[in-house]
């Protein structure tokens, strides 16, 4: 028989939420119908379970990126035929858009047109296409010349006001590029290793325009650590070790959000300092895998965190790294930042 469940939020997960009877939320025999908070100071946020997902059928793999369009419709990468799965606010899908197996997902405009970028794993390519998945450019091109290292591999990418373009390799060279609009090849600078100038796995990588002039952080995944080059390519310095196994970015006001593969999503401070944690799970078997189904796992928490992106209203919606496919929407509920 199905339990009404009691949820306490212990440590950083701060209130009590009551759950009540409502077979579309059952979680492993318990019952969670209400949103439950999360996070800390200023960074209190409700989850909205269930939010975008049917416990009856599975997304398909999840394991991306989130972007999200003026319109705001929120945008999740699979590596499944159905593409980009694109959803309204409200949790209903919108349309399915674009290819799969694209690791990272970001949406930048140009003039009065939006676009999508994503970094095409399958065919080794960051490719530029329509919010419709029309694909209209791509990196390697004609223009690009020879690639350090080649592009199999690629995880991140960024890109500034006047085109110029960076994308990761963390899966291959632990390489990052530039490249100007067209994609002529730059500079490279990075590559593998533990120490200044170097990565274990450039998981992810934003440009960071709470600095001037704007710098490069990039999520150190296997090291667990952020770090940070300026836009030619030198190294700054380490920005946090407080991270574990971290691999996307997302800046809001002063603060960046980091997913960690390790089952949370981290704020920090400009200087590396943690302000709140989200989600935490501590279910050591469900974090870092993709194994885990949702009906499985309690929708407060995590289990292996791999893209996000906020919303205009500082809403967090939040990809993991899962198999069956799991999506989660966070409702900002303290101050605006």
């Amino acid at each position: 028989m199905k339990r009404v469940a009691h949820i306490l939020m212990m440590g950083c997960f701060g209130g009590i939420a009551l759950g009540h009877p409502d077979h579309d939320t059952s979680v492993g025999g318990e019952i969670l119908a209400v949103p439950v908070k999360t996070g800390s100071g200023a960074h209190v946020y409700e989850n909205i379970p269930w939010w975008g997902m049917d416990k009856e059928k599975n997304l398909g793999f999840t394991n991306g990126g989130v972007a999200i369009d003026s319109a705001g419709k929120i945008y999740f990468s699979t590596d499944t035929p159905r593409g980009i799965l694109v959803y309204q606010p409200d949790g209903s899908l919108a349309k399915e858009v674009g290819p799969g197996h694209l690791h990272n997902l970001l949406i930048r405009k140009e003039g009065d047109q939006e676009f999508i970028w994503g970094c095409d794993g399958k065919t080794k390519r960051l490719v530029k296409m329509t919010l419709e998945g029309e694909e209209v450019f791509a990196i390697p091109n004609e223009k690009t010349g020879d690639v350090p290292g080649g592009f199999g591999g690629i995880t991140a990418a960024d890109i500034l006001a006047d085109g110029t373009i960076y994308v990761a390799i963390g899966y291959g060279s632990n390489l990052i590029h530039k490249f100007d609009a067209e994609g002529k090849l730059l500079q490279t600078f990075g590559g593998k290793g533990e120490g200044d100038g170097k990565t274990n796995i450039c998981h992810g990588l934003a440009i960071d325009h709470r600095f001037a002039p704007p710098r490069l952080m990039v999520a150190d995944r296997e090291s667990s650590r952020l770090v940070s080059f300026d836009l030619d390519g030198n190294w700054l310095g380490v920005v946090s070790e407080d991270v574990r196994r971290p691999t996307d970015l997302e800046f809001r006001g002063d603060t960046c959000a980091v997913t960690e593969l390790a089952g949370g999503v981290k704020f920090l401070d400009k200087e590396g300092k943690v302000l709140s944690l989200l989600g935490e799970n501590p279910n050591k078997d469900q974090v870092a895998t993709p194994k885990p189904k949702p009906i499985d796992v309690d929708p407060k928490h995590f289990t292996a965190p791999h893209g996000l992106a906020f919303d205009k209203d500082g809403n967090l919606y939040v990809q993991d790294f899962n198999k069956h496919g799991r999506i989660t929407k966070l409702k900002k509920i303290a101050e605006s930042l």
